[in-house]
């Protein structure tokens, strides 16, 4: 009633027919109408305007509208709009379907133009939208698509659904769609860091849906974001902002971008055959840039251009390096110094045995903690049932191949004499079983200790001549005093001969000591006979 008063005021200050109708978007008919009635009530302005909602309506529309009745097929249409306008929500509906199954249940109904026209009547009625404003670089709206897409398998020919993720920045609505394995929150965090890559920026606010893994407890108030989603929003420095459950209104931007992705992304690459999600995606990304090139409608512009004009240069700069999601899990330390994390062992300092320490892990490295304290780090190895040690740890047991062991101990025998290296070498060939002949070399070089290096050499070189390799050959030559005929000679010069010590050493006796020692001893055995 008070755009009428308002008329009727225009009227009296003498604005024409015309005019009236243009500035109050009402027929001309209609407000000659008005005009005509208000003239026949002889009453002044004044008056008609003091007069109540319930007067005035029964003075200039009641009667009219009495005098109407609803036709048979238009009240068929009202009866059957309440229902039509509840299953638009549904996906693939739309109002020109929803006519079509009209016109198949009656024939002689209306025409789309009066059908779409009664559905929107009603939609504005009982459910009226309010506009909301959306500054640049503000929000990034991210949904799911209902519809899912499918990768068959090569070689097996199974068949794998796949989700499809969409994320829209709703000042210019320029789209991003990508092609993910699950809504787990590992392919939610990667699907919206791509979006960001994509849009070249991150906004101040990410709007996810109440799904599990961005929302671990739904709250109108103030909801429990998902820790690992709301630690990558803070590396881009972003806020995360859920819509409200069962709200869908609150992103309804993204709603739609998901149904034009039907009537786009999905049409395009309807009956092709995709065998991974690479060559999927790279379909979906053609298509894509082909959505955001083309005009929007009732604009001049692409979604492109409007965000390469508007919104773009509002958006936040992306970090140099990507976020890298971390996992935790708590476990116990076993009894041989070591945690297990995906079947793999990685080693701590014994004094945390059979405590609870937290591992923080990402796709490359590894850190424990115990309580607040860094115990170690390590670098990922997902190698089922593998062991990673530290030798800082110090751990008891062997570690590491024998094949690296030998090689030190090789490496420690060459640097003394090449006839020990090739005597080593040859016990190896000997002894065919790695770990026996490491054991083995290794207990002929401890025989360094007792009786020195240019002994330890002329034994081997004597063993050698034998052809006896072994631990037990080498010890008994060098007990027996065998080696003393390889010795160098007095007339050589040791310092010319690379690899053997010099004769001065205390620990080398020479040829005349073990001489002395053998009369001695045969004079003590030929004195015992006589007694």
């Amino acid at each position: 009633m008070t755009k009428l008063r308002n008329l009727l005021r225009c009227y009296a200050m003498g604005m024409g027919i015309r005019s009236i109708s243009s500035a109050f978007h009402v027929s001309r008919n209609t407000v000659r109408k008005y005009v005509r009635r208000y003239q026949e009530s002889g009453m002044t302005l004044e008056q008609l305007t003091a007069m109540s909602e319930e007067k005035l309506q029964e003075m200039f529309l009641d009667d009219c509208n009495r005098s109407r009745k609803p036709t048979p097929r238009k009240e068929a249409l009202e009866a059957l709009v309440p229902d039509y306008v509840k299953r638009l929500s549904r996906k693939g509906v739309t109002v020109k379907s929803l006519h079509e199954e009209y016109l198949r249940e009656h024939p002689d109904g209306y025409l789309y133009s009066s059908f779409k026209r009664a559905i929107r009547q009603y939609k504005y009625q009982v459910r009226p939208v309010g506009h909301v404003e959306h500054p640049a670089g503000d929000r990034m709206y991210v949904d799911y698509a209902g519809g899912k897409l499918e990768i068959v398998d090569a070689e097996t020919g199974e068949v794998r659904s796949v989700e499809v993720f969409v994320a829209i920045l709703p000042c210019s609505h320029y789209t991003y769609c990508e092609a993910v394995w699950s809504q787990k929150k590992e392919d939610l965090i990667v699907a919206c860091e791509n979006a960001l890559h994509f849009f070249g920026g991150a906004p101040t606010a990410i709007v996810p849906d109440n799904l599990k893994a961005a929302v671990t407890r739904s709250d109108r108030n103030e909801p429990v974001i998902n820790e690992d989603f709301a630690a990558m929003a803070e590396f881009y420095d972003m806020a995360v902002f859920p819509a409200r459950a069962r709200h869908p209104r609150d992103k309804a931007l993204v709603e739609n971008a998901v149904k034009l992705m039907y009537r786009s992304v999905y049409a395009d690459i309807e009956g092709l055959v995709f065998h991974d999600l690479v060559s999927l995606n790279g379909a979906i990304r053609k298509s894509l840039e082909d959505f955001n090139d083309r005009k929007m409608s009732g604009r001049n512009e692409s979604r492109r251009e409007l965000f390469e004009e508007v919104e773009k240069d509002y958006l936040q700069p992306l970090p140099a390096v990507r976020y890298q999601m971390k996992a935790r899990k708590t476990v116990t330390v076993l009894k041989n110094s070591y945690v297990l994390l995906n079947r793999h062992h990685y080693s701590v300092p014994r004094e945390y045995i059979g405590k609870r320490v937290d591992i923080i892990y990402d796709s490359d490295t590894l850190q424990i903690f115990h309580g607040l304290k860094l115990v170690t780090c390590h670098q990922r190895d997902d190698t089922p049932y593998g062991y990673t040690q530290k030798e800082a740890h110090n751990l008891p047991g062997r570690h590491g191949s024998y094949e690296k062991d030998l090689d030190e101990v090789y490496e420690r025998a060459g640097a003394i004499d090449n006839i020990l290296l090739n005597y080593l070498k040859e016990v190896t060939v000997q002894k065919k079983y790695l770990p026996q002949a490491f054991r083995t070399c290794r207990g002929i070089m401890s025989l360094e200790g007792k009786y020195g290096l240019a002994r330890l050499v002329a034994a081997c070189a004597c063993a050698s001549e034998g052809r006896l390799y072994g631990y037990n050959e080498v010890r008994e030559i060098l007990e027996r005093g065998d080696d003393v005929d390889f010795m160098p000679s007095d007339d050589e010069h040791p310092e010319s001969a690379p690899g053997h010590l010099p004769q001065t050493h205390r620990n080398i006796r020479g040829r005349e000591y073990y001489s002395d020692l053998s009369l001695n001893n045969k004079k003590d055995n030929d004195n015992g006979k006589r007694q």
